[in-house]
């Protein structure tokens, strides 16, 4: 079913136009009857019906409210270093699907990629629509934040004020399941660049209170690491649970 993020109180009638308009009107070609869900982007869903495509633009007559069913209780931050390519945008995206809470990108050590300033906001903006549309495609409840950039003490250093860290590095003898045991309900977790985390950037995490884990004896691919450990994540959290 359409799903639509809007920001203005739902009730009766609603005229969704702008670009959203436009996609359910014409690439949707959504009919009189057809069914879509509006979503105030905190968590509550209005199914609602097509009154009438105008065109460019669908009236639609709004049902009752309803709590969205696609948040997780869990809140996960995926902590990413930058990875080469559009790997980022790969990992916004399935994160996204999957049911992080934010997407923060982190500059650490062996980070070959770099976010140089002037085009930091339009590379943003990419990631920011990513998540739009991924969070619309999977029926969440919330747009997930992606965050701007930061280096990597800074992001560890409000991480472990604001919740759990757990520090993927691949000389950890910590397993996640085991790392999750007695865990709250907001994790951070930090994933390194292709070159993965240095021992010192791992003693630095550790000296700060996060949880060194390792994902088993296979390495992955930093696009992969951090969708395995949210799937991971939450399946033990129950969060996969109908």
């Amino acid at each position: 079913m359409p799903r639509f993020f809007v920001e203005q109180p739902l009730a009766g009638e609603f005229l969704l136009d702008g670009e959203a308009g436009r996609h359910g009107a014409k690439v949707l070609r959504l009919r009189p009857g057809e069914a879509v869900t509006l979503c105030d982007g905190k968590g509550t869903d209005y199914p609602s019906t097509v009154k009438e495509n105008t065109g460019d633009s669908l009236l639609l007559r709004v049902g009752e409210a309803v709590p969205s069913r696609g948040e997780p209780e869990t809140e996960v931050t995926v902590c990413q270093c930058l990875p080469k390519g559009d790997k980022l945008e790969t990992v916004a995206q399935k994160s996204v699907e999957l049911g992080a809470r934010r997407v923060w990108p982190i500059e650490s050590r062996f980070c070959v990629a770099k976010w140089e300033e002037k085009s930091q906001a339009k590379k943003l903006a990419r990631l920011r629509k990513i998540a739009l549309e991924a969070a619309m495609q999977s029926g969440r409840g919330t747009v997930p934040q992606v965050l701007p950039p930061t280096d990597l003490r800074s992001a560890l250093e409000a991480a472990v004020r604001e919740g759990e860290v757990l520090f993927l590095y691949e000389k950890a003898v910590l397993g996640l399941k085991s790392a999750l045991k007695g865990t709250g309900s907001r994790l951070f977790l930090f994933v390194g660049p292709e070159g993965g985390f240095a021992p010192e950037e791992a003693a630095l995490a550790e000296s700060l209170g996060a949880k060194s884990v390792s994902l088993g004896p296979r390495i992955l691919r930093t696009e992969t690491a951090p969708l395995v450990a949210l799937a991971a994540i939450l399946y033990e959290k129950g969060e996969m649970e109908l």
